[in-house]
């Protein structure tokens, strides 16, 4: 007998046709499981990199999981391509949230955690403030604070520019300006850390399209709805345990949020810090093993 099922479903967003392409991994053994739902960071796709986590969840944890692409991305529908929007990618996790929880006999509705990557921790907390009904909420190298984060990073007035131009041509009606979204250090781009462009690299060599032939773009007045997004700061009020897992280097999330969420939110978060860079909790990394294993730890200890 197999030790879990992979399939391909595809779930109904809150736009009328458009629907979300999920994989749903299952472990072996008799349903209902308890189940974790993931999704992708900033203009990443399931495919890059994710799969690893859905495997060891359904091996190691006996979680299922339903990994999925925001509209806009990778296998989902929705236009315009590659449009990047925090009060979207919240809807979405609501939808899978709801097709979650009218399956019963599938899941557990006690048990269901959700699993957030760098930006989506942004979602994946504010759900942990609204939703009662969540068992748990995990992150790894995660944006908590979007203001911090915009600003450890240091003023961009070219990329704040293109975000104004950006904003005013969508309060117009007018389709969404795009930029390059990952660079190499000094070149305009809305992420270009010294990691961020091989971290990107990274992550795609493990899926089907390279790097280099990704649209490796972003609308960025985005800019400004991450900057507004501060939920990581509320984390004592969450309704569920929050497990961040953050890296010793990140060249983009300042390590002391994390710890000062840690510490002001301790009756609800555990933090543990990995070895690495911000892309090192990946498979492959340096900090891998650290973050999937404490991982599966908040798995095990849910209730």
């Amino acid at each position: 007998m197999a030790a879990f099922t992979k399939e391909l479903v595809k779930i109904a967003s809150v736009e009328d046709g458009i629907a979300l392409e999920a994989w749903l991994f299952k472990p072996a053994g008799t349903e209902p499981f308890p189940v974790v739902i993931a999704g992708h960071g900033l203009t990443v796709v399931k495919d890059a990199g994710l799969l690893p986590f859905g495997e060891r969840w359904a091996l190691d944890a006996r979680y299922a999981s339903l990994i999925f692409d925001y509209r806009y991305f990778g296998g989902s529908d929705g236009e315009p391509r590659n449009f990047v929007s925090l009060t979207k990618q919240r809807e979405d996790y609501q939808a899978v949230l709801r097709w979650v929880r009218l399956q019963p006999e599938q899941f557990l509705n006690t048990r269901i955690v959700l699993m957030g990557s760098a930006l989506s921790a942004l979602t994946i907390c504010q759900l942990a403030l609204d939703d009662s009904g969540l068992a748990g909420v995990m992150a790894h190298s995660p944006m908590l604070d979007g203001y911090d984060t915009a600003m450890s990073l240091g003023f961009n007035p070219r990329l704040m520019f293109w975000a104004l131009v950006d904003r005013i041509k969508r309060s117009m009606g007018y389709s969404p300006l795009f930029i390059k979204a990952v660079g190499r250090p000094g070149e305009f781009a809305f992420l270009n850390t010294p990691s961020s462009y091989q971290g990107f690299v990274s992550m795609f060599e493990q899926g089907n399209i390279a790097f280099s032939s990704a649209p490796n773009v972003i609308n960025p007045s985005v800019l400004f709805e991450i900057m507004n997004a501060r939920p990581g700061r509320k984390l004592r009020d969450a309704h569920c345990p929050v497990l961040l897992v953050t890296t010793k280097a990140d060249d983009i999330m300042p390590s002391s949020t994390a710890a000062e969420v840690a510490e002001i939110a301790s009756n609800n978060v555990t933090m543990i810090e990995a070895q690495g860079g911000h892309y090192d909790i990946m498979h492959g990394g340096q900090g891998f093993e650290v973050n999937i294993n404490a991982q599966l730890d908040f798995l095990a200890h849910l209730r």
